[in-house]
């Protein structure tokens, strides 16, 4: 059985139930099945890339690409109010499983969940790629895991979330992150002191601790806002490995259709036999909402999304990005790396999006190299269900 065989395979056989014990309807958010006590969705997203970029390598300008960044099937359903249960398959770029996990909620609030996940440590990670105001995730979010194999605890209310879960390297991860990123604790706490229509303030911490065996490496890369185009900077990769620690802070403020995000990350490996070596990054961002919605947010999760629709409208967003990433540690120099990112977002329907942006890429080195510099533009559309 091939692997979109395997994914599909319980919608398969749900859909083989008796007719007069479920539902099924199809719409916007995919084909759904009802049959009692148990709900089954099947859904995906094609996001589909053309691209412009410099290759400085190569001293190349104007290279242009045409490519599926994202091509995912994904299924999810509940048994009752308990368990809840996931599974996407990617089968673009580093192909492969993303959300492949089941939980519980024994009491109210409280989630139980176990599996290939989002780690909960960076507000940035954790918004859909569906929904994110830019082609690719900053500079500074080469230093976050991205997915993690292992269980999480989560709570929340109607203005806080926390979450802390054990996790180890993840069983595949999106394009340009590495699975390994040894094993450990990764917690995330949110508040939300200001929640009203008007306005929402939002405040976060993240923290992680992960240790490694003997023979496990790290690398921290960053591409210069499209996956396609050659990495504008790279850790090269590192061993000797020991503790791996990491910080992460982050705050919005959403008024009406203006939203302000930043983030700062820092994280510091103690390595034996060799010196450690400490990395930071930091991104602020602001979208704005022409059609004059407001961004989604759940208190729940500590998580913006994109527009809030109003039923048949669309929405058009302008979105900016600052975001810096420092791979320079003492003598160890991999540069010092700045990116100016600017998008326009046209969101048609609940399922179809357009969106363009373009970065400027700019890396110094202190050592004396000769800086790097790369302009990317990407245009995307969108389909999700």
């Amino acid at each position: 059985m091939n692997t979109f065989a395997r994914a599909i395979a319980p919608a398969i056989a749900l859909c083989a139930l008796p007719a007069h014990a479920q539902e099924v309807k199809a719409d916007e958010k995919g084909l759904t099945l009802d049959a009692g006590p148990l709900q089954l969705n099947l859904g995906g997203r094609l996001h589909l890339d053309a691209s412009v970029f410099d290759d400085p390598a190569l001293q190349r300008t104007g290279v242009t690409s045409a490519d599926v960044r994202r091509a995912r099937i994904e299924l999810s359903g509940k048994v009752g109010e308990i368990l809840r249960f996931r599974v996407d398959r990617e089968f673009a770029g580093a192909r492969g499983w993303r959300n492949l996990w089941a939980s519980i909620e024994p009491v109210k609030n409280l989630e139980i969940k176990g599996g290939n996940m989002i780690v909960p440590f960076s507000m940035e990670d954790m918004q859909s790629s569906n929904a994110t105001p830019f082609a690719e995730r900053s500079m500074a979010s080469a230093l976050t895991g991205g997915f993690g194999l292992g269980s999480a605890i989560s709570s929340g209310g109607r203005n806080w979330s926390a979450s802390v879960g054990y996790f180890t390297d993840a069983l595949a991860n999106d394009e340009g992150r590495t699975t390994e990123r040894g094993k450990g604790v990764v917690g995330r706490l949110t508040f939300a002191p200001v929640r009203s229509r008007k306005a929402i303030v939002h405040l976060g911490v993240g923290g992680e601790r992960r240790t490694f065996s003997a023979i496990e490496r790290v690398r921290f890369t960053a591409d210069p806002g499209s996956v396609f185009a050659p990495n504008i900077m790279s850790s090269g990769t590192l061993g000797s490995l020991e503790t791996l620690r990491a910080l992460n802070v982050e705050a919005a403020v959403s008024l009406g259709p203006v939203l302000v995000q930043a983030q700062a990350l820092s994280l510091k490996l103690h390595r034996t036999l060799r010196e450690d070596r400490s990395f930071n990054g930091q991104t602020v961002q602001v979208g704005w909402i022409v059609t004059g919605q407001r961004h989604a947010y759940s208190a729940s999760s500590g998580i913006f999304g994109g527009p809030e629709r109003r039923k048949g409208g669309g929405a058009l967003e302008l979105a900016a990005r600052y975001s810096r990433l420092d791979l320079v540690d003492g003598t160890f120099d991999r540069g010092i790396g700045r990116a100016l990112s600017a998008s326009a977002i046209w969101t048609i329907s609940t399922n179809l999006r357009l969106l363009a942006t373009y970065t400027d890429n700019r890396v110094r080195f202190p050592s004396g190299d000769a800086p790097v510099k790369n302009r990317v533009g990407v245009l995307r559309a969108q389909v999700n269900f």
